[in-house]
């Protein structure tokens, strides 16, 4: 199987998120909705393993992962632990599959009296964490 995702991603920190996420498929609503909400941050790369098959699609920056986009309806994004509690809050669910950070902020909702998530707020949140952490390294 080819390798599809670039040698700078695969790093201990981003091993347990690409793994989880290479078999997976995305719907291209889903993948629309990733590319909208990190459209206006700044230096992100975007990577699926094969874009004409709609495998999953997933965001980084600085050699860190920090959002995904899966299946029919899962958007997640890595976050702090000042965010990630609020992120479950607000309905969130741990995505502890692709590691503990991790939170799935977009996700089948059983009620649909849940107000819409703001994925460009939870996507700067994520991707402003990453650039944190890679400066302290």
């Amino acid at each position: 199987m080819p390798n599809p995702f670039p040698e700078n991603l695969r790093t201990p920190r981003n091993a347990r998120v690409l793994a989880y996420v290479e078999p997976l498929s995305a719907h291209s609503d889903l993948a629309d909705l990733l590319l909208d909400a990190v459209q206006p941050l700044g230096a992100v790369q975007l990577y699926s393993s094969d874009p004409a098959a709609y495998r999953a699609l997933i965001a980084a920056t600085e050699g860190i992962v920090f959002g995904f986009a899966c299946g029919q309806s899962t958007v997640a994004f890595r976050l702090d632990e000042r965010m990630r509690p609020r992120a479950i809050e607000m309905g969130g669910i741990p995505c502890p599959e692709a590691g503990e950070e991790w939170v799935a902020v977009l996700h089948p909702r059983p009620d649909a009296d849940w107000p819409e998530t703001d994925l460009r707020f939870w996507a700067r949140m994520a991707y402003v964490a990453a650039r944190e952490e890679a400066l302290r390294e």
